[in-house]
C-alpha cells in the first residue's frame, strides 16, 4: 500500500510538472517505473500510454486559453507519428542497456537546452526571409517556423519516443522555442496536444510487439490526467522561463542516477 501511495504521488507531481511546459513526462515516468522494478520496454509501453492522458487533460486547458497552434501541429507531427509507431514496433530488437545509454543522452541534451539563453540560440536559426520559412500569425503572435529545420527534428523526436517512452515534448518545446522562433506560451500548449498523437502511435507500435500491461497502465493514467489538469491551469500564470531550469536540473539528476544502473 505505501509503495502504491508514493508511485501515484510521484506520477501526479510529474505530470503536474510536465504539463506546466509542455513535455508528456516520459522523461520521468520511465525512470519512476525502472525504480518500482518494472522491465524497460514495459516501463516504456505504460510511459507512453500515459502521456496520452496528460495530453488530453492538459490539451482541453491549453484550448481553452487559445494555446495550440493547430495549423503547426498539423504540418509538423504527421511525420513524428509514423516515425514513433516504427520505433515502439522495433523498440524491442535493441537491447535494454543500449536504450539506457540512448536515454542518458536525450536527457543530458534536453537538459542543455533547457538552460540555454534563447535569444542566443534564435539568432542563429530564426530568419524571416529566408526560403524556408513558414510566416505564421496566431492571435496576437507573430512568427516564423523554420521548417527546414523543424521536419526533420520532429521526426528525431517521434524516433526517440517510440524507443524510449517518451512523448517526444522534451525535444519539440525546445526546437519549437529556439529554432523555429514559436512564442513559449503557444509552444507549451501546442507540444501538449501533438506529444498526445506520437505517444498513441508509439503506443500502437509497443502494444502490438507485447510489451503493454494494462492495469497498471489505466490507474496510473488516471492519475496523470488529474496531475495535467492542475499543472496546466498554474501554467498559464507562472514564469515557464524559471520552471524549465528547474527542469533541467531534474533531468541531470535523473540522467546521473540512470548511469550509475548502467555501469553497475
Amino acid at each position: 500500500m505505501t509503495e502504491s501511495i508514493f508511485i501515484y504521488l510521484a506520477f501526479f507531481i510529474s505530470a503536474g510538472i510536465s504539463s506546466m511546459i509542455g513535455i508528456g513526462g516520459g522523461v520521468l515516468y520511465v525512470p519512476i517505473l525502472l525504480a518500482f522494478g518494472f522491465p524497460f520496454y514495459q516501463a516504456a509501453a505504460i510511459s507512453i500510454f500515459i502521456i496520452i492522458a496528460l495530453s488530453i487533460s492538459a490539451s482541453l486547458v491549453y484550448y481553452r486559453a487559445q494555446l495550440i497552434d493547430w495549423k503547426l501541429a498539423l504540418i509538423i507531427e504527421p511525420l513524428t507519428a509514423i516515425m514513433s509507431l516504427m520505433a515502439g514496433y522495433y523498440s524491442s530488437f535493441i537491447q535494454v542497456k543500449e536504450l539506457k545509454i540512448l536515454f542518458i543522452l536525450v536527457l543530458i541534451v534536453s537538459g542543455y537546452f533547457m538552460l540555454k539563453p534563447i535569444k542566443e540560440i534564435q539568432d542563429k536559426f530564426i530568419n524571416q526571409k529566408r526560403w524556408g520559412y513558414w510566416q505564421r500569425k496566431f492571435g496576437e503572435e507573430e512568427y516564423s517556423v523554420n521548417l527546414i529545420i523543424g521536419l526533420p527534428l520532429t521526426a528525431l523526436a517521434g524516433l526517440m519516443a517510440g524507443l524510449l517512452g517518451i512523448g517526444g515534448g522534451i525535444i519539440k518545446v525546445p526546437l519549437m522555442v529556439l529554432l523555429l522562433g514559436v512564442p513559449m506560451k503557444i509552444a507549451v500548449g501546442t507540444s501538449c496536444f501533438m506529444v498526445g498523437l506520437t505517444a498513441l502511435f508509439g503506443f500502437w507500435g509497443h502494444f502490438f510487439a507485447g510489451h503493454f500491461e494494462p492495469k497498471t497502465a489505466l490507474i496510473l493514467a488516471l492519475v496523470v490526467f488529474a496531475g495535467a489538469q492542475v499543472g496546466s491551469r498554474i501554467s498559464i500564470k507562472v514564469d515557464k522561463i524559471s520552471l524549465k531550469k528547474i527542469y533541467a536540473i531534474f533531468l541531470f539528476l535523473i540522467s546521473a542516477w540512470m548511469l550509475m544502473s548502467v555501469v553497475k
